[in-house]
């Protein structure tokens, strides 16, 4: 079977020892992907503006900075959201799980399956949910 690491500019590199992706024949394998830059801790696109506190929450601005970045990788493989069979969410407060859903439905109106739990903490400090997709190319 053919294996392809996928790499693009559209989404932050990883500090750690990982990949964004990996396209295994049809199947795309997408890394967990944080709201952070890798530069600056969480992105300052992802953050709540403490000008405006009522203009969105964190949550759903790292949410949307997330699914942005994992578009961008899908897009790099040849995929798109559409093609998404599987999906993890780690939440480190299940009590934005409401804010993050709203998000969430923006990007996969049709959803695929998603599997939401919640952990003690997350590679960087402030960052408050983990995404991860599995897609097939059509």
């Amino acid at each position: 079977m053919k294996r392809e690491v996928i790499v693009t500019p559209g989404a932050p590199a990883p500090m750690a020892h990982y990949c964004q992706g990996v396209l295994a024949g049809d199947t795309l394998y997408a890394a967990g992907q944080i709201a952070s830059d890798y530069k600056t801790g969480v992105a300052p696109e992802a953050r709540q503006d403490p000008a405006f506190p009522y203009y969105g929450s964190n949550i759903q601005k790292q949410t949307r900075y997330i699914l942005d970045n994992l578009r961008n990788v899908l897009k790099s493989a040849g995929c798109s959201l559409d093609d998404v069979v599987k999906s993890q969410v780690f939440l480190t407060d299940l009590n934005d799980f409401f804010h993050f859903d709203q998000v969430w439905k923006e990007f996969f109106p049709s959803p695929p399956p998603r599997t939401t739990l919640q952990v003690s903490g997350l590679l960087v400090p402030e960052c408050r949910v983990e995404i991860d997709l599995t897609a097939c190319k059509r």
